[in-house]
């Protein structure tokens, strides 16, 4: 399995740096705002450890950069790919937050597999993801 997750991350590495978006868009699947609760697809405990086991192998080879950087976009496609050669349903969603004036607007990827967040969690405080309502996330203490 690392191979393949290492393969997935090259791979997603090179089509974010070398291609036109556009041109492998319908690679990712959805993309958006998290969905609500009552609409996430329900895992089993099984499930939801095996995506957490393959997300734990995804971030320790992406934190040893050998030959690319990968970081939160190529963590979550190669975990949707991962994940979904194995049956587990998953989401990327990209979220934002304006930076220091100097950083402009942030932007930041994270997967999800039912309610949990496999990949991008740690980072993800104060982005709020595209799609989402900013006065229901103002509302429930997560304002970015």
């Amino acid at each position: 399995m690392r191979l393949e997750i290492w393969l997935s991350l090259a791979w997603a590495r090179f089509l974010i740096r070398f291609v036109a978006f556009r041109r492998w868009r319908g690679l990712l699947g959805p993309i958006g705002g998290e969905l609500p609760p009552e609409q996430r697809p329900r895992v089993s405990s099984a499930q939801a450890k095996q995506a957490a086991d393959i997300a734990r192998i995804i971030n320790r080879i992406a934190d040893r950069p050998v030959l690319f950087k990968a970081v939160c976009l190529p963590r979550a496609m190669a975990g949707r790919w991962v994940m979904g050669r194995r049956g587990l349903p998953s989401r990327i969603v990209i979220g934002s937050r304006r930076g220091e004036p100097e950083e402009g607007l942030l932007f930041h990827a994270w997967l999800m597999v039912g309610d949990h967040i496999v990949t991008g969690a740690e980072e993800r405080e104060g982005f709020m993801a595209f799609g989402q309502d900013r006065s229901n996330q103002e509302s429930t203490g997560n304002a970015a």
